[in-house]
């Protein structure tokens, strides 16, 4: 029993890296500007198609490799969509109802021109070691999702030292504090929601450059994974980019584990039996705070 236990702990656990690594980035987003992004899943989509054509184009570059182009496009476009777009509904309470609909319009234009381009035809990348894999014990171990739970754990490191230890990643920890305590110490706040979010889309991307070596992808790939992410991010506590990283190893495990003892078919229930306990023990989820912290 407990063998069959550890066969399916450790797959969570690695599915769950992942996870980790696409609620992060809207755990940050969240954190610094209290904006609920719906587009967020529809970037990571956006990213793993990326990644398929710089695999399948001709260039034939490994997703993980692929992984720096990818997070600074992303940034890039990021930075580029809050200058464009999302400064002009933060700040305000009643710019929460123009938030929900921008981004969700924002999702939809990507879904659609993805559709236009590549159809809803499935795609994969299939590396010459997506199906490879060792055995500790009687434990079998994906090589191609351990690849992606180190890279979600070295991202994660990554940015623990920006936030704790860059001038950049303390501005924003600021904001995500008090934005007028911000400003009056000389932060440009605009700026920094600009890199924050630019950030934000750059990680959850680089979730989906892991994610698509063993997950095939449509344009509407982001349907399945954007009520992950939003759990995640729930679970670990609003506003906390760690949290949200814990939140998605546990939905991982959680869905997992939950196989034991019922039929993959519910996994998801079992998630969320955990989501609403959680909420009614904590209702500001594992390490959330009333105000603001990342």
């Amino acid at each position: 029993m407990m063998v069959e236990f550890l066969q399916f702990l450790v797959p969570g656990i690695l599915i769950g890296g992942v996870y980790a690594l696409l609620a992060s980035g809207l755990g940050l987003i969240f954190g610094v500007m209290r904006v609920v992004n719906f587009a967020q899943a529809d970037f990571m989509m956006l990213a793993m198609y990326l990644s398929w054509a710089l695999f399948a184009g001709g260039v034939g570059l490994d997703p993980f490799l692929a992984v720096p182009a990818v997070f600074v496009l992303f940034l890039v476009l990021g930075m580029a969509v809050h200058w464009l777009f999302i400064r002009f509904v933060i700040g305000k309470r009643e710019n929460h109802d123009a938030q929900v609909i921008l981004t969700i319009g924002l999702g939809l234009i990507f879904q659609n021109l993805i559709l236009i381009r590549y159809s809803s035809e499935p795609r994969v990348v299939a590396p010459s070691y997506a199906n490879a894999g060792d055995f500790i014990g009687d434990i079998f171990i994906s090589r191609v999702r351990l690849y992606a739970f180190l890279l979600s754990v070295l991202v994660a490191a990554l940015l623990f030292l920006f936030l704790n230890r860059s001038r950049t990643g303390r501005a924003i920890r600021a904001a995500s504090e008090n934005w007028e305590a911000a400003t009056y110490m000389g932060i440009d706040i605009d700026r920094t929601n600009r890199i924050a979010f630019g950030v934000g889309v750059a990680l959850t991307a680089v979730g989906g450059s892991a994610l698509v070596t063993f997950q095939s992808i449509t344009p509407f790939v982001g349907f399945r994974f954007v009520v992950v992410m939003f759990a995640a991010v729930v679970l670990g506590g609003l506003g906390s980019v760690s949290g949200a990283f814990v939140g998605g190893i546990l939905i991982g495990i959680i869905q997992s584990v939950s196989q034991v003892w019922t039929s993959a078919a519910v996994k998801n229930v079992w998630v969320f039996a955990l989501f609403l306990l959680i909420l009614y023990v904590r209702p500001n989820g594992l390490f959330g705070k009333v105000q603001r912290a990342i």
